[in-house]
């Protein structure tokens, strides 16, 4: 008798709630927020940011609240980040101690450790392959590990020599090479992508080409090609697949085209090159030669905002996610290029962007 009142006062509240709870959920139309800004043409354009699982539920929240449902997965202290061809967001989270996965086109969220890979303790780089293996570095443990889309590990990577707080990881199918940065080892470790067997050392501390000093992020593009953010260096460092020397950009600085604490690297499907600086809380886009193009974002919580950013990735609609780790979230930018007006052209739409921004 007493459960069933209980029960009724709930559904009671919620029909009395609920209208107002939709209200307030009710968005705001705000105007777009682009880089560089009018008069000049729009190239990058903020469009949403996620904080956790409940960007990605179509259930009513609501209900969530009222009924009991379970908590959703939240960001606590992001760091790294890599957007699958298929469109899901791996993203790695250090006081979490975990990887979220999230999913905007099933709207679906889960994390390596609530699929038992609870043995994470720093979790920082992630990739993903063909096979849609995951890669994860971790900087505590000094391991990389691979587990399947169920969680269960299907190998550790064995280097050349012990790691040393790895970092951050690439892994490029069509050349069949996974990269790992060992930070403290001051090279990178590269592996037979099928195999996983080691293959070569790229680099040694120091200051000329091909050497680095606490390099920390990296990414491929379409040709195979290898950017590594040279972290105490201050600069960019570009490899072709076989390892070979292309061509370096960048110093400390407080300027344009300039690095203070320089982080996470992607490449768009044109060839722009994307730094993100934690001290500039920006993110700056350089050619392929390196020079500087422009910058977007800057310090602050709001929609243009970011607090010490770190990892980013370039999905394979162009769209740019950037790990905004104090404000605890995930900013997405779209470039506005060719993939941009062809989709404009169409009316297709991306198919790893959610219909709805949050």
């Amino acid at each position: 008798m007493k459960s069933s009142i209980i029960k009724n006062v709930k559904w009671l509240l919620l029909a009395a709630i609920v209208p107002a709870l939709v209200i307030g959920c009710t968005q705001i139309e705000l105007p777009d927020l682009v880089w560089p800004k009018p008069p000049e043409t729009a190239r990058i354009k903020y469009t949403r940011q996620y904080t956790g699982g409940a960007n990605f539920q179509a259930k009513s929240k609501a209900a969530d609240v009222l009924l009991g449902a379970k908590r959703s997965l939240v960001l606590k202290k992001p760091k790294g980040i890599h957007v699958a061809k298929d469109g899901k967001i791996y993203t790695t989270d250090t006081a979490a101690g975990d990887i979220f996965i999230f999913d905007p086109v099933n709207k679906t969220a889960t994390s390596t450790g609530s699929m038992g890979a609870n043995f994470f303790f720093k979790p920082i780089g992630v990739t993903t392959d063909a096979k849609n293996r995951i890669f994860i570095t971790d900087s505590q443990t000094d391991k990389v590990t691979v587990l399947n889309q169920k969680g269960k590990v299907l190998a550790t990577l064995v280097p050349r020599t012990p790691f040393k707080q790895p970092s951050g990881i690439a892994a490029d199918d069509e050349h069949n090479n996974l990269y790992v940065i060992d930070t403290h080892n001051h090279h990178i470790e590269v592996f037979h992508l099928d195999t996983l067997k080691h293959k070569d050392t790229i680099g040694k501390r120091g200051k000329d080409e091909g050497e680095f000093n606490f390099p920390s992020n990296i990414t491929v593009d379409s040709e195979g090609h290898v950017y590594v953010v040279d972290t105490m260096n201050g600069r960019v460092q570009i490899f072709d697949s076989e390892g070979r020397f292309i061509n370096m950009f960048g110093q400390f600085g407080d300027v344009t085209g300039m690095f203070a604490r320089p982080k996470g690297i992607g490449v768009d499907s044109e060839g722009h090159i994307y730094v993100v600086d934690a001290a500039f809380n920006n993110v700056q886009i350089f050619n392929q030669d390196g020079e500087p193009l422009m910058a977007f974002a800057g310090y602050g919580d709001d929609r243009g905002g970011m607090i010490l950013p770190s990892g980013i990735s370039v999905g394979p609609e162009d769209y740019i996610y950037v790990i905004d780790s104090w404000n605890r979230r995930v900013k997405v930018f779209e470039f506005i290029g060719e993939k941009h007006a062809e989709r404009k052209k169409t009316g297709r739409i991306a198919p790893v962007e959610p219909k709805q921004k949050n």
